[in-house]
């Protein structure tokens, strides 16, 4: 039976109800469980969790954080560079039109400047390297990387994300730059009763009716001594973006952007306090952010921007059977216990689907001649962690563990009707047929893991552990994705298909570290730590080449898992670091290197990977400070100075700006009380370019927001000015896909633009 291109978009979208309707009356039936990283960890962090903008007297240095050794830890017994970016922080500049990830962009010195708008978090990176993100400890990572970690989340459900920088053993895979945390909001983190709270915003530029978007959310939130609860549903919808000279922004058809787009963010989670020691928690999740959009990039009369690109424009009429998307649905378990046999035991459990949209995108040069196709892939995740933590002396504590995880991916391509997109100028996409993009990958790992901390004297701790780690990799067998586009355009009948198979690779990770009190709020520490990485399998394998004979592909050569097998690139990091809080003035520094014996290439023309042994060096140094008036005042200052290199046959060379990180600088001064409050923050970013003539184009932002609050109504008024000065810029984004991109089709198709001045007020209600 086939369809036409209506009845398949009303087809989707009463699938897309039903599967929304199921999540909402699954999350009804979990009501009595709740999601937690560990849950005694976050139960020790409790109200003993000090904020920044709290005026307790504590000091940062006090914070307990989850993230460090898996286990709760005060910051002082961390022998590396930790921040945490707290509720209040995330919430005011969320309720100013700012993304998660330009939150974080903005906040932590070593994370990468935010592209405006783009869904994508490609080569945004934690030290010039790969970040593996968590919410609530599960990883957002895949064995692809599709870099939609932050399209997953409405910041009204975090709780805190903690950002820990440098390379770390303990984690194991994809953390070779670090880790960023999410930790959600749970029932226990209100106070005791029933609570609700709600929230609606607009965000617009004033360039026309187009420009407008709305956001709103509401949470109930139940507390007592037995159990707690929360239930949250959030939405967003965004309008047209534009730039800072009054031009709709050129939609980006690489990875797609957040213009024109839908979100919602369902969230549920209950806790049940057992007894004194024992606790059970768990939290489900359902979460879909989808473009729907009547404006696309027009290619010109009958594709003629292809050959003469200033005929590229954004324009309306656009119609698709596949828009964008980023679909997840993630259940997480948890159980703690105190007292195990004398030992704190944390286990977890976590469930993850995974859908994934891409934007139709020209492919030419293939056995299939020119074709648009729009890339699907779906990733489900399973993962299982368990750790032991041991007081075994009065100065000695012992943690150790196991983690496995099952990562399984299937990709395919919607191919459409290559007459009808020639005719419409590229703004018209009507699916004939689907065929394969990838071969079916399936990673599965298991490890194992110790960390020893001990507290030599009263001033000086020092830690060090292991983690041994392996994992398969089983790769299907795979006909290449042009030949199957030429067999169903019935330019060829059949096919040989490239040989899957699976192969095996470990690693042993190490990592040591120290700190030092200076003084009660200061200290120096030094770490060194392991991380390694496992290439995009999908990028390198199913890649061969064919020759047709008799309507029948045969294969002559290929990549495939018996030949060249990829192997883990483990990555060895140092660092050194000073850090101060009194509880007005604070600073934080370090300098760090790390370095790996081979590295990753990109063909710009296939999209495909390759290894290679050019050694990679990346290093840096990262530094915040900020100071607290008597009189309400504050101001604060962020930095982060890194190079990207690559070791060849004349010696080191700077890494390509598609995946190299940019320098950066910032800061804020700002002015508060219980009402009213208001901050201006500026960030800029540094040029960079590479030997092959590309450049990330440095620019300067100035944003300005605040609040005020009416107590007794128990009501806040939130406002903000994104890009107070209307500049007109193109994202590091933008920069990175002319790079990357810029040898399919001409580079000005990808210079995306950051959305020009955007006014944002809201309002929210606590019950």
């Amino acid at each position: 039976m086939t369809f036409s291109g209506e009845q398949r978009r009303e087809l989707a979208a009463t699938q897309a109800l039903a599967r929304s309707s199921t999540s909402l009356t699954a999350l009804a039936v979990v009501a009595f469980l709740a999601a937690a990283n560990a849950g005694l960890a976050q139960n020790a962090a409790g109200e003993n969790a000090v904020t920044a903008t709290e005026p307790s007297g504590e000091t940062v240095l006090d914070r307990i954080v989850l993230t460090g050794s898996r286990a709760p830890e005060k910051i002082s017994e961390i022998a590396r560079t930790i921040k945490v970016v707290d509720e209040a922080q995330i919430k005011a500049a969320a309720l100013q039109g700012k993304s998660l990830q330009q939150i974080l962009a903005e906040t932590v010195p070593s994370f990468d400047a935010a592209s405006e708008g783009s869904r994508t978090s490609y080569g945004q990176n934690l030290r010039g390297r790969t970040a593996l993100v968590l919410i609530d400890g599960v990883s957002l990572n895949s064995a692809r990387g599709l870099s939609r970690q932050f399209d997953s989340i409405d910041p009204f459900n975090i709780a805190r994300v903690e950002v820990l920088s440098g390379a770390t053993a303990l984690y194991g895979g994809n953390a070779t730059g670090g880790i960023i945390n999410i930790i959600t909001k749970k029932g226990r983190d209100a106070g005791d009763g029933l609570h609700a709270e709600t929230q609606v915003g607009i965000v617009g530029g004033f360039q026309g009716s187009q420009d407008l978007d709305r956001n709103a959310a509401g949470a109930v939130t139940y507390n007592s001594a037995n159990w707690d609860a929360r239930l949250s549903v959030s939405g967003n919808r965004t309008g047209a973006y534009y730039d800072g000279s009054g031009e709709m922004v050129t939609p980006d058809i690489t990875q797609s952007s957040t213009a024109f787009n839908k979100r919602i963010d369902v969230m549920g989670s209950v806790g049940v306090q057992i007894d004194e020691n024992r606790r059970l928690d768990a939290t489900m999740q359902y979460f879909d952010s989808a473009q729907d959009s009547d404006y696309g990039l027009y290619y010109g009369s009958f594709l003629s921007g292809l050959t003469n690109p200033r005929l590229f424009e954004a324009r309306s009429g656009y119609s698709s059977d596949v828009e964008p998307q980023t679909r997840r649905k993630m259940l997480t378990l948890s159980y703690t216990d105190a007292d195990f046999f004398g030992q704190q035991l944390l286990l977890q459990g976590a469930a993850r689907s995974e859908d994934i949209v891409f934007n139709p995108f020209p492919s030419t040069g293939t056995a299939a001649g020119t074709y648009f196709g729009a890339s699907q892939q779906k990733t489900e995740y399973y993962s299982f962690k368990a750790a032991i933590v041991s007081e075994l002396t009065d100065t000695v504590t012992l943690t150790y563990g196991v983690d496995a995880d099952r990562d399984s991916l299937s990709a395919d391509q919607s191919i459409f009707n290559l007459t009808t997109a020639v005719m419409s100028g590229g703004l018209d996409f009507d699916t004939i047929g689907i065929t394969g993009l990838y071969p079916d990958i399936d990673v599965s790992t298991i490890a194992g893991f110790t960390e020893v901390s001990w507290e030599a004297t009263d001033r000086l701790t020092v830690s060090g552990g292991l983690r041994y780690q392996f994992a398969k990799t089983e790769v299907g067998d795979f006909v290449g994705a042009a030949q199957q586009v030429a067999i169903l355009n019935r330019a060829a009948t059949s096919a040989d298909a490239i040989p899957g198979g699976d192969v095996n690779y470990d690693a042993l990770l190490v990592n040591a570290g120290a700190t030092y009190d200076v003084t009660p709020d200061q200290q120096i520490y030094a770490n060194f730590s392991q991380g390694f990485e496992l290439p995009d399998p999908a990028k390198y394998y199913g890649v061969g080449t064919y020759k047709l004979s008799n309507g029948h592909y045969v294969l002559n050569n290929s990549v495939n898992v018996s030949t060249s097998a990829l192997e883990a690139i483990k990555t060895d990091s140092f660092e050194v670091g000073f850090r101060h809080d009194d509880g007005s003035f604070n600073v934080t520094t370090a300098a760090y290197y790390s370095t790996s014996d081979r590295s990753i290439s990109l063909n710009r023309t296939t999209l495909t990977i390759g290894m290679n042994d050019e050694k990679r060096r990346v290093y840096g140094i990262e530094a915040e400070a900020g100071y607290k008036f008597d009189n309400g005042f504050d101001v604060g200052l962020l930095g982060h100075w890194v190079k990207s290199e690559k070791k060849g046959a004349n010696g080191w060379y700077q890494e390509s700006v598609g995946t190299a990180s940019t320098s950066k600088a910032g800061g804020h001064i700002g002015w508060g009380n219980e009402a009213f409050s208001v901050r201006l923050t500026a960030e800029h970013v540094f040029s960079l370019e590479d030997d092959a003539g590309y450049e990330i184009e440095g620019y300067n932002l100035f944003n300005l927001g605040g609040r005020y609050t009416f107590a007794e109504q128990a009501t806040t008024i939130n406002f903000g000015i994104q890009n107070l000065f209307d500049t007109d810029y193109t994202t590091v984004w933008g920069s990175r896909a002319k790079a990357l991109y810029g040898g399919l089709v001409d580079e000005s198709v990808f210079d995306y633009q950051g959305r020009g001045r955007t006014f944002a007020i809201s309002i929210t209600k606590v019950f």
